[in-house]
């Protein structure tokens, strides 16, 4: 459940951690001469990074999927803000090691330590890894695989490090250019969160 807080499109098949049909079927990132650090390293290239979401919940424990709608916001090199304005106001900040989420209808304001969870700490080590375009530090955490053409392209996460507990299995990201498009969470314990990024705030 805590994969779910941060992180696609509307409701659809599920293709878990293998690659989507239709991505996978276009041409290989060889024969442009286009590889994965490439693309990693393009989206590292911006500054501030403002985005609106659309965020789809499912869960085994939800007899329907949740929805949340918000802006994501990146301050590089380690901080990283989900704020989350329907269906209530909720704020995650994530800021080195440390997680503050803050509810104001419910009057929480709480700080957790990012050790706590692993999990959550493998997946937040991904995406600021990303954001920044440090191949280095993500190919610490995750096995890297990508799909697709320059234009349009699918990339693979798999944490190499895996517990028992509920966990991340596998983060996917599409994209165009040094564009995200969406970015997709599935966990060992079926549950998966699907979150599209609308284009950058100005």
């Amino acid at each position: 459940m805590w994969c779910g807080i941060f992180m696609s499109d509307p409701p659809t098949i599920s293709y878990g951690c293998e690659p989507h049909p239709n991505t996978a079927q276009r041409i290989p990132f060889k024969e442009k001469h286009v590889d994965v650090d490439r693309v990693i390293e393009n989206l590292g290239q911006s500054t501030i990074r403002e985005q609106t979401f659309h965020e789809t919940y499912y869960s085994q424990m939800l007899t329907t999927p949740s929805h949340k709608e918000g802006t994501l916001v990146f301050y590089p090199p380690a901080r990283l803000e989900k704020h989350v304005r329907v269906p209530v106001e909720e704020s995650f900040i994530i800021n080195e090691n440390s997680l503050l989420y803050e509810n104001p209808s419910r009057e929480i304001s709480q700080t957790f330590s990012l050790q706590e969870y692993p999990s959550l700490a493998t997946l937040i080590e991904g995406l600021r890894s990303l954001f920044n375009g440090d191949q280095e530090t993500l190919r610490l955490f995750f096995h890297v695989s990508m799909t697709g053409t320059p234009e349009t392209w699918e990339l693979t996460l798999s944490p190499i490090t895996q517990s028992d507990e509920d966990g991340v299995e596998c983060i996917r990201l599409t994209g165009d250019q040094a564009r995200i498009r969406t970015i997709s969470i599935h966990e060992t314990n079926g549950d998966r969160s699907e979150l599209q990024l609308d284009p950058q705030v100005p």
